[in-house]
């Protein structure tokens, strides 16, 4: 697994050459940048693979020369996580992340009850008890077989047909609530697994953004955490396709825990023509209503 890192700024084109500069001082070289003809803006997104010879922590020097030099103050972020043909054939487990790269993979919630309380008084995210079944407009889910709501997984009832045939194990399933109009409307289960993985390894990638403000003193908001990450020997008795990860994740606000899938499932997923195989965000095959699997690594 390679971690790819994205950045994205503007400058004056007055200044491009000596932008360049700061990068190759750092070792890194840049290609052509893209010149805003009517702004006389040069826009930069160089992508780098973070390693022994170009740290985060070399990055984040990168950034103040920008600042301190040029100027530059505004630099987008984000992280890339690359996996190998070899890490896709190998892991026994699958981190669902996106059912489609399109805001139809969400379903809003309509008034499920939740019992909350502060996690976090620092960064004020959330804890939340799930009190009643979920509440949605199922119409939203038009032919879809699995969306996301509130942490949630919501399966139409040709998804739950599909996993019962293909003998998918280790989760039950809750009736959802339909709020909306009766046109449309369809049957829904909330899929709860059974297990609960192990803890992830203590030496999983876990990064942040030096753009950003330092991460919270409680260890989530602010970290970007890299792939799951077990020792093997904590998986050997693992039974069942459908687990709910240990480590807290967050969409901002509210925590939730990731839901964790089997190769089986995931074969499953591509058998049946839902999805394509991707592989990563960056694939060319990744399309509105494909599924992205991330592998969990081993040690």
């Amino acid at each position: 697994m390679k971690v790819e890192l994205e950045n994205l700024f503007s400058a004056d084109e007055t200044i491009q050459d000596k932008v360049i500069h700061v990068f190759k001082r750092y070792g890194i070289y840049l290609c052509a940048p893209v010149i805003r003809e009517r702004a006389l803006k040069t826009c930069f997104n160089p992508v780098v693979t973070l390693n022994e010879d170009v740290t985060y922590d070399k990055m984040a020097a990168l950034y103040k020369s920008l600042k301190n030099e040029l100027g530059i103050n505004s630099i987008g972020e984000r992280f890339y996580f690359a996996f190998s043909d070899k890490e896709y054939e190998e892991a026994p487990l699958f981190t669902l992340n996106s059912t489609g790269n399109s805001a139809e993979m969400f379903l809003d919630d309509r008034g499920t009850l939740f019992t909350k309380r502060t996690y976090c008084g620092e960064c004020g995210l959330i804890e939340k008890e799930q009190r009643s079944p979920l509440v949605v407009d199922t119409s939203k889910i038009k032919d879809r077989y699995l969306l996301h709501t509130s942490g949630y997984w919501v399966a139409s009832e040709k998804m739950v047909s599909i996993m019962e045939k293909g003998n998918i194990e280790g989760y039950e399933l809750l009736e959802v609530i339909h709020q909306g109009d009766d046109v449309g409307k369809q049957p829904a289960y909330q899929i709860f697994p059974k297990e609960v993985l192990p803890s992830c390894c203590a030496d999983r990638v876990k990064l942040h953004f030096a753009t950003e403000s330092p991460p919270c003193r409680c260890g989530l908001k602010g970290i970007i955490n890299g792939p799951s990450l077990y020792a093997k020997k904590d998986l050997v008795e693992l039974k069942g396709d459908v687990f709910l990860a240990a480590e807290w994740s967050h969409n901002g606000s509210h925590l939730y825990k990731k839901t964790i899938f089997s190769r089986k499932f995931r074969d499953l997923i591509i058998e049946n023509n839902i999805s394509q195989e991707v592989k990563g965000e960056k694939d060319k095959n990744f399309g509105p209503k494909d599924w992205l699997l991330e592998p969990v690594l081993l040690k």
